[in-house]
């Protein structure tokens, strides 16, 4: 009788560990993490001093520098700013040297501030076929850097200080005697404005 019990007993547990066992539920395995292809190489490399080197003659001196520096100078003609500057071709060589110049502050104040805060200012390409929106690479490559040994993006110190510093020696140097200060302020709104459409252009063509 007491096998009996013992060999019962045995059963009823054996089975409440199976009954057990399909009424568990399976572990439903995680839904994909959906990638972006805005990281063109998954493993961030920080730039050398070489290749920031290259970056900032490229970005100060290159076709897109002088693109951008014959807009500036057409807005400030037609804006007559500084309004002792003369129209015509005159008027417009000055300005067009003004935004030259203006430029070349700009880029290296960001060449030296992106070096002191380890900021990375190259430009981010978006891997083919690309399905981010062509504005928001714009203004990323814009305004955020990659900063850190990770790379991570945040906005970039270097690209919010550069342009109040070309405006600034602007404005404080070769600008005429008389020049307001407020000239500052609208230098670097029209400086982060074409900053902006430089990119947009870029983007456009490279995709």
């Amino acid at each position: 009788m007491k096998e009996i019990l013992v060999v019962l007993f045995g059963a009823f547990g054996l089975c409440s560990q199976i009954c057990y066992a399909q009424q568990t539920p399976s572990p439903v395995p995680d839904a994909p993490v959906p990638q972006s292809n805005r990281q063109v190489n998954p493993i961030y490399s920080p730039p050398t001093q070489g290749e920031r080197l290259m970056s900032y003659i490229k970005q100060t001196y290159g076709p897109m520098s002088i693109i951008e520096a014959g807009l500036h100078g057409g807005i400030q003609q037609a804006r007559d700013s500084p309004s002792q500057w003369p129209q015509g071709g005159q008027g417009y060589a000055d300005r067009f040297g003004s935004a030259m110049g203006e430029i070349a502050v700009r880029g290296t104040t960001e060449y030296l501030i992106a070096d002191l805060f380890r900021e990375d200012l190259r430009r981010v390409r978006c891997s083919h076929p690309c399905s981010e929106s062509r504005f928001k690479l714009a203004f990323e490559n814009a305004y955020l850097a990659r900063k850190g040994d990770d790379g991570h993006e945040a906005f970039s110190v270097a690209r919010l200080v550069g342009p109040f510093s070309g405006s600034a020696v602007a404005v404080n140097t070769w600008y005429p005697a008389g020049s307001k200060g407020s000239n500052i302020a609208r230098e670097a709104g029209l400086h982060f404005g074409l900053i902006y459409i430089r990119q947009l252009i870029r983007e456009s063509f490279r995709r």
